[in-house]
């Protein structure tokens, strides 16, 4: 069996040619395609499978096989790490491909050799260095910033088909909780106030701000107090940080009447009081 690589990360695909390694099994890997042309052009010396790198050449825009035919030459050509199958289905994937092209009646011979190539891109010691493929890390946002909420006929859908924290609050028994609904038990918030919360899906720096104005109401917070406690990894969040951030909160209390709650800034400072007490609406 002789398999050549082409790719733009020969490093990386040594650790896939250790895992298809065996006896009678010759294994090349070409960073350049002159060096691959001379090898089977020139030299005549053809592979039983070519694994070729998607960011080489995209597959949509290239056809290698039409290169092929014109040298009168023909072995299976494999994008080992085309972005489309999920990880568990690449072997099919390249199977099917491979059928579509119908230049390949039999392709037994290296089915096994799919086989390998798919458990070792499933390898986490080797997938998250090879391009196109690496496995997302799961991230978990309660900043809905930009997302449009699902109507009550779509839960069902939606928690069957994806996973994130727009639904994660309607499963049964999810183990992720919201950051509002923490918040919301820490500061012992009337209903009205978790009700809001629940309705304006705040960004966890907001959710933080308005827990320490919730909790401190009627109580003048300095600019340096305020900035500490929206800190990120240690560093606490510039003034000018926590005025847009104050603008934002005003505009979610501003939305909500029944909260009846409005922040004032005086003393290079800031204080949540109620708006029936404000003669004159307060503006940074």
């Amino acid at each position: 069996m002789r398999i050549y690589f082409l790719t733009r990360q020969p490093d990386v695909c040594q650790l896939l040619a250790d895992c298809l390694a065996g006896p009678n099994v010759e294994i090349k890997i070409y960073p350049l395609l002159t060096s691959l042309f001379q090898t089977i052009f020139e030299f005549g010396v053809e592979p039983d499978i070519l694994f070729l790198d998607y960011v080489y050449y995209a597959s949509s825009t290239f056809n290698p096989y039409s290169l092929l035919l014109k040298q009168g030459k023909m072995f299976p050509i494999v994008f080992y790490n085309h972005p489309f199958p999920l990880s568990y289905n690449r072997k099919t994937f390249w199977l099917n491909e491979l059928a579509k092209t119908e230049y390949f009646s039999d392709l037994s011979k290296i089915e096994p050799l799919l086989e390998k190539m798919q458990q070792a891109l499933a390898d986490p010691a080797i997938y998250p260095y090879v391009t196109c493929i690496q496995e997302p890390k799961e991230y978990i946002s309660d900043d809905l910033r930009y997302i449009e909420p699902i109507k009550d006929n779509e839960v069902d859908y939606y928690v069957a088909h994806f996973s994130n924290v727009i639904t994660d609050f309607l499963v049964p028994g999810s183990k992720r909780k919201r950051m509002h609904e923490n918040s919301i038990k820490e500061a012992l918030a009337p209903e009205f106030i978790k009700n809001f919360l629940s309705r304006t899906h705040m960004s966890p720096k907001l959710i933080t701000l308005f827990n320490k104005f919730y909790t401190n109401c009627e109580k003048h917070l300095s600019v340096a107090e305020l900035c500490a406690c929206m800190a990120e990894n240690g560093k606490p969040a510039t003034p000018n940080g926590l005025r847009l951030a104050i603008h934002r909160l005003r505009e979610l209390l501003s939305n909500e009447p029944d909260v009846k709650l409005d922040i004032i800034s005086f003393n290079k400072g800031y204080m949540l009081t109620s708006v029936d007490s404000l003669p004159v609406k307060a503006t940074t």
